[in-house]
């Protein structure tokens, strides 16, 4: 017996009203064919702890033709993210465009993660109203040109240092610069707007915001108030919050003599939360390894995925896989041949928990990444 009902109407009549709301909207299909809505292409994080929050795959990440945005605190690692991402996504033969409102982007550091600097557009960009009208005109450019759609991701860092024309104006006069609220109205008019023409032309977005403490909450809060207000939140299809959770230092220069003033922080471990995720469950969360000079390690974090799966086990401070000793964490924390005799049971165990349907193709993902 079918799941479905019989149908109890007339389809071609059905089909025949349908017909004129198609002549209106060339997109206008049926659900099943719908390829605006439906994700099947993900750009890789280069963090495969982090790609597995975002899409309940080890080999997913970011969602072709939607909006992600990585919030945290200042030092948390926003821009190197964005970074490797877009390099991921060269890989891809995708081109990266950067919206850099903070004038901070320097191409040594986006060359350190893995960006072909040389194939990156630039675009510096002042207020919340150019940034709006850019990416318009760019992406109405590139919806214009079918062999285009799919082949750019655009990052924007960050929102929250976008600027309204009124605040610079009255900044100009002398005056008190307060918007009133104007500059998270145009922030939300500008999401609105570019949420559906990133769908249309498979065009993907990256965005940095910041976060804050919110000083009339009288308990911490998990999600934490983000800059622009809450048209980030409303029109993103993923929302990371991030903030760092411990520096750590050089084993070189880690010494009990040395002062802290003049060891050298090599990175931070990051606490990363998905606040908002409209692919699988939300407030998953995950820790991993960011190196200030490559970005996100690529198998960090996976540890603690795997013991919390019962797929590793932890024996005070060494670990084993069944009866294979594995040993301290720090002498196959970047063993590759390891990891790829491991990553198989962390899919299977995460795509069965995290994902609402089934689990994403390895196969097909890299064959995609081949064309």
């Amino acid at each position: 017996m079918s799941k479905y009902a019989e149908k109890a109407y007339d389809e071609t009549l059905v089909n025949k009203a349908f017909a004129k709301l198609q002549k209106l909207n060339k997109n206008a299909t049926t659900l099943e064919k719908n390829t605006l809505s439906n994700v099947t292409e993900w750009v890789d994080t280069g963090c495969l702890v982090l790609n597995s929050i975002l899409s309940g795959s080890l080999y997913g990440g970011v969602p072709k033709g939607r909006i992600t945005i990585f919030a945290g605190e200042p030092q948390c690692g926003k821009t190197f993210i964005l970074n490797k991402i877009l390099a991921k996504a060269q890989e891809k033969g995708m081109v990266p465009v950067i919206f850099d409102t903070e004038v901070a982007i320097e191409k040594e550091g986006a060359e350190n993660v893995g960006l072909n600097v040389s194939n990156v557009k630039y675009v510096p960009v002042d207020t919340v109203e150019n940034c709006r009208n850019q990416l318009v005109a760019f992406l109405d450019g590139v919806e214009e040109e079918p062999k285009l759609h799919g082949k750019f991701i655009i990052s924007i860092d960050s929102l929250g240092n976008l600027a309204s024309s009124k605040e610079i104006a009255d900044a100009e006069a002398n005056k008190g610069a307060m918007d009133m609220g104007l500059r998270a109205k145009q922030l939300k008019s500008m999401m609105r707007i570019i949420t559906y023409k990133a769908a249309v032309t498979g065009t993907t977005i990256i965005c940095s915001n910041h976060t804050y403490a919110d000083p009339g909450a009288l308990h911490p809060t998990l999600v934490k108030q983000q800059a622009g207000g809450s048209g980030p939140m409303y029109m993103a299809s993923l929302l990371v919050q991030m903030a760092a959770k411990k520096e750590r230092t050089d084993a070189s220069n880690d010494s009990d003599e040395a002062l802290t003033e003049s060891r050298n922080y090599s990175g931070v471990t990051l606490r990363m939360l998905t606040v908002k995720n409209r692919f699988i469950p939300a407030f998953l969360q995950a820790e991993a390894y960011l190196n200030f000079k490559t970005g996100l390690e690529k198998y960090s974090g996976l540890k603690d995925v795997a013991v919390a799966h019962g797929i590793i086990q932890q024996n005070g401070s060494t670990y084993s896989m069944g009866d294979k000793k594995l040993g301290y964490y720090k002498n196959w924390r970047n063993d590759e041949k390891l990891w790829n005799s491991i990553l198989p049971n962390i899919e299977s165990s995460i795509s069965e928990k995290y994902r609402y349907g089934k689990s994403l193709d390895e196969t097909a993902i890299l064959e995609q990444q081949d064309e």
